[in-house]
């Protein structure tokens, strides 16, 4: 007997995530590799495998496929923050490992960077939402992770006197972004950056 779907285009609540999920994922590949302006739907659609009429059932246009994108790859960083603050030790070690996690796995799915900075133009033009709550994922485990370290005796937050845990955290933000300016360096390049930015700010909560 034929469910109320078939021969409709409405898919169930699952399957239409994954088939979302499918196409902001092949729209990152594809951003990465040509920038936004040089990534069309059509080129969307080839890149995931889909007709073109299917993106359309899911999205109204690039902007909202690239705002999709974002999502898709905040949900995958914080994935990976959530494992390092699981995992045991050393507080410099488990920042460094934080830091990798969020602002390291995230330049590296842009590829070498060449499309960087058209790319955090387009985020701040039509995604300033998604990117706000991309932040916030390494500011809420940045917290915690320094909150677990105080207790345990690893760090003194109290030595933060002129400043506060939050300044620390979005002190962290900046140097992550500047550690990027210049000619893009590579994921290793970045990624040995900030382990020396890691490095210099739990230094400055040693006890």
């Amino acid at each position: 007997m034929p469910d109320g779907n078939e021969g409709s285009n409405v898919l169930p609540a699952e399957d239409a995530n994954t088939r979302t999920d499918q196409i902001a994922d092949a729209a990152l590949r594809l951003f990465a590799r040509y920038g936004y302006k040089r990534s069309a739907m059509d080129d969307i659609a080839r890149e995931a495998g889909l007709a073109k009429a299917t993106l359309y059932l899911h999205f109204k246009g690039k902007d909202d496929v690239f705002r999709a994108m974002l999502d898709l790859l905040g949900r995958r960083v914080e994935a990976r923050c959530r494992e390092v603050l699981a995992e045991p030790g050393a507080f410099p070690e488990r920042l460094a490992a934080l830091l990798q996690a969020h602002h390291g796995s995230a330049y590296a799915s842009f590829g070498t960077g060449e499309h960087l900075v058209e790319l955090k133009a387009v985020m701040n033009t039509i995604a300033t939402r998604e990117l706000q709550a991309f932040e916030r994922i390494f500011t809420r485990f940045a917290g915690e992770l320094l909150q677990q370290a105080d207790r345990q005796g690893e760090i003194t937050l109290s030595r933060l006197s002129t400043t506060t845990p939050e300044d620390w955290v979005s002190g962290l933000l900046f140097a992550a972004a500047g550690a990027k300016l210049g000619t893009p360096p590579s994921a290793e390049d970045y990624a040995r950056r900030l382990r020396g930015i890691a490095s210099v700010f739990a230094a400055a909560l040693a006890p």
